[in-house]
């Protein structure tokens, strides 16, 4: 192991061990973990951003906030607030609470699977962004704790996305695939539904037979920032608000990149007067963008300096021996690790092609296992820094590491006993 490795190692290590003490509030792990790393390359001149440690190339630590999932999770905000502003969210919530009575097990139900629903067509974190106002409404008026609805909502979500072409690392990978050597066939649209669509059923019903029991009661004392209440109803600002988000949708469905998409809808809604400038900077939850940005420069260190390679290649090499499934099984632990680590929307770029370059090699189904990559992509149930939908949670739930962890670790177990079912049923691995 190398300085550089071992610098890394701890300047991540330390500040999440004390995150997950609750030692340490995340957004502030995630800050100094992008300082110390920064710092490492800048005064001493190690190569964790560049290959030759030069002091100038330390702005990578920062390079997060330069992210394109930054701007989306700004507009996002920006956009899901005018519809809790002018009663959007209040509707929705009020038609799911007709569902859902008072039972916390139905509403957990009706969220998850929603928020799955929408994850196909959208972002995922689109879709958590736009759900998240109508559940604080429905656990207001049903009077339970958010903590009870709010996760199942982030997990929700990313069970759904990893059945649709359209999730950010499906897209990854379909497209690394082209770029293999030799070149491969890159994934259509319904080539993730079959396996995908097999996880999500298999990870809904295990939410809404376990959620109620295993998620906290807890009461927030987070506020969420709103919009000054029109004085009087507005049916009509709340059908264009609705409009406005439904354009952004369509726009990146289209093929507009999605933070542009959601920018563009940001900008609309400030320049018809929906929402003031200072309305807009107070719903922004900073803390979410703070703590997204600062981990950013994880994923670019891991990469850098070889960690995330040499930890791929130990894996792959011991799972040789038990076959196509062992190799599956071995690509799969080692991008839940990533993810983990890196994040599902950086993950992809270091994970697939390990998994391709070994199925090239070993003569096995290719595709099959590049699906394994990209469901593992979207496994990130285990701390909440794995995906920013789970960030997006974090506040208004007051959730802590060992949270995510209660829940989401028999759902990542149950996420690789379905994907070796499906590789097997519909790849004939």
């Amino acid at each position: 192991m190398t300085i550089s490795q071992l610098y890394v190692i701890l300047a991540i290590g330390v500040p999440l061990s004390l995150t997950a003490l609750n030692r340490l509030r995340a957004d502030y792990a995630a800050l100094i973990v992008a300082f110390v790393l920064g710092s490492g390359q800048a005064l001493f001149g190690l190569p964790i951003f560049d290959a030759h440690g030069e002091a100038s190339q330390a702005v990578g630590a920062i390079s997060g906030f330069g992210q394109p999932i930054i701007i989306t999770l700004i507009s996002l905000f920006i956009l899901t607030g005018t519809l809790e502003k002018y009663g959007v969210a209040r509707w929705l919530a009020e038609r799911l609470l007709r569902l859902g009575g008072q039972s916390t097990t139905r509403l957990i139900a009706l969220y998850t699977i929603a928020a799955a629903a929408l994850s196909l067509i959208l972002n995922t974190v689109a879709a958590g962004a736009l759900l998240l106002p109508s559940a604080l409404q429905t656990a207001r008026q049903a009077k339970i704790a958010p903590s009870k609805l709010l996760m199942p909502l982030s997990f929700g979500t990313l069970l759904g996305g990893s059945a649709t072409y359209f999730t950010t690392a499906n897209i990854i990978t379909s497209g690394l695939l082209m770029a293999a050597n030799p070149p491969q066939v890159p994934l259509g649209v319904l080539d993730f539904t079959p396996v995908g669509g097999l996880i999500a059923i298999a990870g809904i019903l295990y939410i809404i037979l376990l959620a109620p029991r295993l998620l906290p009661e807890r009461t927030s004392l987070w506020q969420p920032a709103t919009l000054n209440p029109p004085a009087v109803a507005s049916p009509r600002a709340a059908v264009l608000s609705i409009l406005i988000l439904s354009g952004a949708v369509g726009a990146a469905v289209l093929g507009l990149p999605t933070y542009l998409a959601m920018l563009g809808g940001a900008l609309v809604v400030l320049l018809s007067g929906l929402a003031t400038a200072e309305e807009a900077y107070r719903l922004v939850e900073w803390r979410t963008i703070f703590l997204v940005a600062g981990m950013y420069s994880v994923g670019v260190a891991l990469t850098q300096t070889g960690i995330a390679a040499e930890l791929g290649q130990t894996i792959v090499r011991a799972v040789q021996p038990l076959g196509a499934l062992g190799l599956a099984s071995g690509v799969f632990w080692l991008t839940v690790v990533l993810t983990h680590l890196m994040g599902g929307q950086v993950t992809p770029l270091v994970a697939v092609p390990i998994a391709i370059s070994a199925a090239i090699q070993f003569g096995v189904n290719v595709h099959a296992i590049a699906i394994a990559a990209a469901m593992a992509c979207s496994t990130a149930y285990l701390t909440p820094l794995a995906h920013p939908v789970n960030m997006l949670v974090v506040p208004p739930a007051d959730y802590r590491f060992s949270d995510f962890f209660k829940l989401g670790s028999g759902l990542t177990i149950l996420t690789f006993i379905m994907l070796l079912i499906g590789l097997k049923l519909f790849w004939q691995l």
